[in-house]
């Protein structure tokens, strides 16, 4: 039925609906429980126009009856059953799953959802039983009053996708079956063993009651059940049957090679039923094998009832069935190999003394006898699918000779070898083997055999004798020893090589003893023997002799030892003996005689105590200083006896260095007190050398004890007056560690420092150190530790007051310890700035013409502009106003600069070095330079762009430059040229050495060269100097030149000084180059908004400058602050230690009456946590460098923008 999409009905929402649109609009429904179509709800409606319109089968079941309204794809579902369908009750319609929808319109009607995935229902929608699958998803449908008033069902059928799903199931099921079956029985050797296996899987598998086996007779209808796996509620059926017992369709399917294939063994007739049913079996399915045309056994499959046969079940029987036949032929094929190869086998293994291997052409091992498991240790079991290498050395696995082996022996037919082998245990044997191709009835290979026997005894014996004999020979030629026997009857000598070797003679198998004798000088040819004397037995046996050997002439001294062999009757036949060249020893042997004799003579004259000893310590010799000073007897003391005569508070001590000697072979050298013949110590020193050997092994010791008694008065004596000068030095004395732990100090400590002895002996330096110094004594010490000395190393040390000392170091490394002595130059160095300052001062005052002319024009620019602006105001001329404000305002920031700058060099600080850019600094300087140089002299500079960053004081290097600048000028009284420039250059090793005190490196170079008088060689010698000066009395103090040189020097650096009379100077100032990063990089800062207040804080301005205190006051009220003003510092105190709330004080350091400090130190008495912001006229680094600020201070300078006070408010009100 195909639906007829847009079918026009009388009802518009029908008319997007097909033929089921029109059967719909036909349909009597007056007669149903919702009643005529005309009447129907619109939520009805409007469902049943969407539902008409899907592809998908749709069904709407509405009312309590479930009254059904379904699209056309539902009414393709429905098949035969769809005429009746429309317009029925859903529970009576598919009357067959009644209860099924009688819960789907509960649960729906109810409001809930229900969903199922591939669910089974029995439907007859073609008038028989079906089984089905479904995707079924029911959703209610709200009437128009908002309740649920029916069900829509989307009806999905999935059968075909189950279905097929179920049978890839069930194949892969079978699959894995099979295969486990198969696994299960590939071992088995025996075909009642396999079919045992294979009924109890198949009856598990199947869950059955009973599956068997069994043989035909040979007359076709008798056979044996003789075997069969059943549940345990079912019986046994092994037995003996007759095949037309079970009917005649078993009869007939089986004998025509079909299966029995039998749901309800009833089927068959009563007969044939009992018989079945008398063995259990209510179904069955039997499999027969038919050989050569006769049915010749049976495979059943059978359950104890009725039981509808799947295609799964009838396929596992059939492929079992299969499966098993094909295995028990094997088997029977395998059992008649195994027998053949058993015979085989016994013939192989009784040749246990031979190894027999057989391999494929991979080289994998496929027979193993026994002899080969006895003589390898491995078990055929073990070694079946082994590499034939695995029995092979790794050094001939590595050059790959298993595999050369087995090339050899297919291309020649057959190969021998005879190497090592290993053994399981990885023991190694020698063994001879020999391998062949195994090849097939054709001729081809198809694998190898090797033979194989172990000969490792045979081998090692030969291998021992070969080894003795040339142990034999290198034992006579190492030792220059020769073999020799004289037959007495031929009087011919036998000899070996090295006996020839000895005197000089060809090597020769015989020689006759007269060539030999000729070779004795005659004063000695008595001694040896003759033809006679060994016939008669009576030649000396052991002699020594001289000969001149054949060859070279030469005299050697020749030590025989000989003795005789003897016939049965007693007479001398051979004289056997050995001969060795003994001249080499005889000649040491005199020289050691005779360096005896010298030692001994050289010792016994020696006015020290000498005495020697054994390699292990035992003393074996003294001279006679020794026995003269102890008046011991002579011999009394050998060994360690002689250790009585030190002093027993020494003794433990030498004894201990004594061990330490003989243990590592290093020499002895020990301080100890002997006691002499009265009874009395003296000191001595003992030092002992080791003899060695020529490979260096300790053979004596000889050593000496010298006395050094008059030393260690005179060392006593120095002792006294060190600690003399100990005690009376005005300096600081101090010894520690190279960690700095204090180990002595001297009374000055407590002078200087007013800490006791006690109480800095066991600390460490850094408890008194100033926390600045830390690092730099740090790497002091470090630099004493690796042996080098300090001078004038300078560290702050803290008092017991808590005030800190300045103290100038020389200190050396001595024997793990450092030995320091410290000058107290606080006081020189508080003078020493004082003279400082002065010449700072001196320059000041220089710059004061200058500077006074600059503020006077900077004062006419503001004041100037002030009054054009009060005119224009007077007058209501307001455009123009902001010009003459900008130019105020520039005029008020040139003075503040020029201010910022004479304070910065005016003011007292130590260095404090930092990464400076010289050009910028230099440039910086310009306008000051000018206003100090005058019209008469004219300025020019000249920077490297590309300058290199130096570490200094920049304040310093101002004050450095401008002193040049002044002392140029004075030289110049008639005008000339001053000249600035930088550079970059390297000091070389060469220029360094010319120099005191300079390192060879990079530095940025600053020159001021002038055009003035000059110097002459004299002046430029003491230009450095404190205190020289070529000015007239009363016009320089001398220090400036001195202090610029102190500068450089102290910056790690240098000047120099180029001058010629009449020709002018040129002073150069070298830095050294900085690598690090560039801390002084300044930013301008962008105008930006002024910060107000957020919570409308509360702010205390202490300002003694009226104008200054109503700025401040009235910016801060217009940022939203409450602002309080205090004139003076009593006035501000009065405010903050009467109650009230306040977030900062704002507050001058210069005040009346009390300063800004003092206010605050009063303040935080009761408000520990106020915070504060001071302000300031002079340098900001003058406070900051002093330890000035305290955590919630702040300070800023004077003049200062607006912007910029509001700003550092908000940060600390904020902070």
């Amino acid at each position: 039925m195909q639906p007829q999409v847009g079918y026009a009905t009388p009802f518009p929402f029908l008319n997007n609906g097909g033929e089921l649109a029109r059967r719909i609009a036909g349909h009597d429904w007056a007669s149903t429980p919702i009643g005529a179509i005309e009447r129907w709800p619109i939520s009805l409606k409007h469902t049943v126009g969407l539902m008409l319109a899907s592809p998908v089968p749709l069904v709407l079941l509405w009312g309590e009856q479930g009254v059904m309204i379904y699209n056309d794809a539902y009414s393709v579902f429905a098949g035969g059953r769809d005429s009746r369908l429309l317009g029925s009750n859903v529970r009576e319609g598919w009357d067959e799953v009644a209860d099924f929808n009688d819960n789907v319109m509960r649960v729906g009607l109810a409001g809930g959802t229900l969903s199922y995935k591939d669910h089974e229902l029995t439907l007859l929608r073609h008038g028989r039983p079906e089984q089905v699958w479904m995707n079924l998803d029911y959703s209610p449908v709200l009437g128009d009053d908002g309740r649920p008033a029916g069900v829509i069902a989307v009806v999905v059928e999935t059968t075909d996708i189950v279905r097929t799903r179920k049978t890839l199931e069930e194949s892969e099921a079978q699959l894995r079956f099979l295969d486990e079956l198969n696994r299960a029985i590939a071992t088995s050797l025996e075909a009642d063993e396999i079919l045992a296996i294979t009924t109890r899987m198949t009856g598990q598998h199947l869950k059955l009651s009973n599956c068997a086996y069994a043989d035909m007779d040979e007359d076709g209808d008798g056979f044996t059940i003789r075997g069969n796996w059943h549940a345990p509620s079912s019986p046994s059926i092994v037995g003996h049957y007759s095949l037309a017992a079970f009917g005649p369709l078993a009869v007939q399917e089986l004998n025509a090679g079909r299966p029995l294939l039998v749901p309800d063994v009833t089927e068959l007739g009563p007969e044939a039923a009992k018989t079945f049913q008398d063995i259990g079996v209510g179904a069955t399915i039997c499999m027969p094998l038919v050989k050569d045309g006769r049915l010749t056994a049976l495979m059943a499959i059978h359950d104890d009832a009725p039981h509808a046969w799947t295609d799964y079940e009838l396929s596992v029987i059939r492929e079992v069935t299969e499966r098993s036949w094909a295995h028990v032929q094997r088997v029977g094929a395998e059992g008649v190999l195994r027998e053949r190869e058993a015979y085989n086998r016994q013939i192989l293994d009784s040749a246990t003394d031979y190894g027999i291997v057989a391999t494929d052409m991979e080289g994998r091992v496929t027979l193993w006898n026994r002899g080969a498991a006895e003589m390898l240790g491995w078990t055929e079991a073990e070694m079946l699918g082994q590499p034939i290498d695995t029995f092979f050395t790794p050094e001939d696995r590595a050059v790959g000779r298993p595999e050369a082996k087995r090339r050899e022996a297919l291309t020649t037919g057959r190969a021998h070898d005879a190497r090592w082998h290993l053994r399981k245990s990885g023991e190694r044997f020698w063994g001879l083997s020999e391998m062949t191709p195994l090849k097939d009835a054709n001729g081809t290979a198809i694998g190898l055999v090797k033979l194989m026997r172990d000969r490792t005894a045979e081998y090692e014996a030969e291998a021992a004798l070969r080894d003795s004999e040339e142990r034999l020979r290198r034992a006579q030629a190492a030792g220059g020893v020769g073999l020799f026997s004289v037959d007495t009857d031929t009087d011919l000598i036998t000899p070996t090589e090295e006996f020839c070797r000895i005197f000089g003679v060809e090597p020769s198998d015989e020689l006759p003893a007269a060539s030999i004798q000729r070779l004795v000088i005659d004063e000695d040819r008595a001694l040896v023997s003759d033809s006679a004397s060994r016939a008669e037995g009576r030649a000396a046996l052991d002699v020594e002799y001289r000969i001149r050997r054949a060859d070279t002439g030469e005299e050697r001294s020749i030590a025989r030892k000989a003795d005789y062999e003897y016939d049965a009757a007693g007479k001398p036949i051979r004289l056997v003996g050995v001969v060795q060249d003994v001249t080499d020893r005889l000649r040491i042997q005199r020289a050691l005689e005779k360096s005896e004799a010298q030692f001994s003579a050289l010792a016994q004259n020696m006015p020290n105590q000498v005495w020697t000893a054994r390699a292990d310590g035992w003393l074996d010799w003294f001279n006679d200083q020794i026995y003269a000073y102890s008046k011991a007897p002579r011999g009394s003391l050998d060994g360690d006896r002689w250790v009585r005569f030190v002093h027993a508070e020494d003794r433990a001590a030498m004894l201990e260095r004594w061990r330490i000697s003989l243990t590592t072979g290093a020499p002895f050298e020990a301080e100890f007190r002997l006691r002499d013949a009265a009874g009395s110590y003296r000191w001595h020193l003992a030092r002992a050398q080791p003899l060695t050997d020529g490979r260096g092994s300790i053979t004596a010791w000889v050593g000496t004890n010298t006395e050094i008694e008059a030393q260690k008065q005179a060392e006593a004596a120095s002792v006294q007056d060190r600690e003399r000068l100990w005690t009376i030095s005005q300096d600081l004395m101090l010894v520690c560690d190279f960690d700095g732990l204090i180990t002595a100090v001297n009374p000055s400590g407590e002078r200087l420092l007013g800490w006791t002895n006690a109480e800095m002996v066991g600390t460490n330096l850094s408890d008194f150190l100033h926390p600045g110094d830390l690092s730099t004594t740090g790497g002091e010490l470090h630099k004493l530790s690796e042996g080098q000395t300090t001078f004038a190393f300078e560290n702050r040390y803290r008092t017991k007051d808590g005030n800190y000392r300045l103290i100038a170091w020389t200190a050396v490394p001595d024997n793990g310890r450092i030995h320091a002595i410290g000058r107290d130059i606080t006081n020189q160095r508080e003078i020493e700035e004082a003279l400082r300052q002065s010449q700072k001062m001196e320059a000041v005052g220089q710059l004061t013409g200058g500077i006074a002319h600059d503020f006077n024009n900077l004062l006419q620019g503001i004041t100037g502009s002030l009054d054009i602006m009060q005119t224009r105001i007077a007058r209501g001329r307001l455009d123009d106003l902001g010009r003459w404000l900008e130019g105020a305002r520039g005029s008020a920031e040139r003075a503040a600069a020029l201010t910022h700058r004479l304070l910065a060099f005016s003011r007292r600080q130590p260095l404090d070095p930092r990464p400076v850019r010289a050009n910028p600094l230099v440039a910086s300087m310009e306008d000051l330079l000018r206003r100090t140089l005058g019209e008469n002299v004219a300025l020019e500079m000249a920077l490297d762009d590309d300058l290199w960053l130096t570490r200094c004081d920049p304040n310093q290097l101002e004050s450095a430059i401008l002193n040049l600048a002044i002392n140029a000028r004075d030289a110049m009284p008639h005008g000339g040229m001053l000249t600035i420039e930088t550079c970059n250059t390297r000091l070389d090793d060469r220029f360094a050495a010319q120099q005191r005190d300079v390192k060879p490196g990079q530095y940025v170079c600053i020159s001021v060269t002038d055009t003035g008088t000059g110097m002459s060689r004299e002046t430029i010698a003491r230009a450095f100097e404190p205190f020289f000066t070529t000015k007239p009395t009363g016009q320089g103090t001398g220090l400036g030149l001195s202090m610029i040189y102190g500068f450089t020097r102290q910056s790690e650096g240098h000047a120099l000084i180029y001058s010629e009379e009449g020709e002018g100077t040129t002073i150069k100032l070298y830095l050294p180059r900085h690598r690090g990063e560039d801390e002084s990089q300044v930013h301008d800062d962008e105008p930006c908004e002024a910060p107000g207040s957020e919570s409308g804080e509360v702010v205390l301005v202490v300002e003694d400058e009226p104008v200054v205190r109503g700025l401040i006051v009235e910016v801060l009220s217009e940022l939203g602050y409450r602002a309080i003003e205090a004139v003076d510092g009593p006035q501000g105190l009065a405010v903050l230690q009467a109650p009230g709330k306040i977030d900062l004080l704002v507050t001058d350091i210069g005040l009346p009456g009390l300063n800004g400090r003092q206010v605050v130190d009063a303040a935080r008495l009761t408000r520990k946590d106020l915070k504060v912001l001071f302000m300031t006229g002079y340098a900001e680094n003058a406070a900051l460098a002093s330890g000035f600020l305290e955590p919630g201070m702040a300070l800023i300078t004077k003049p200062f923008a607006m912007d910029v006070l509001a700003t550092r408010i908000r940060e600390i009100i904020e902070g």
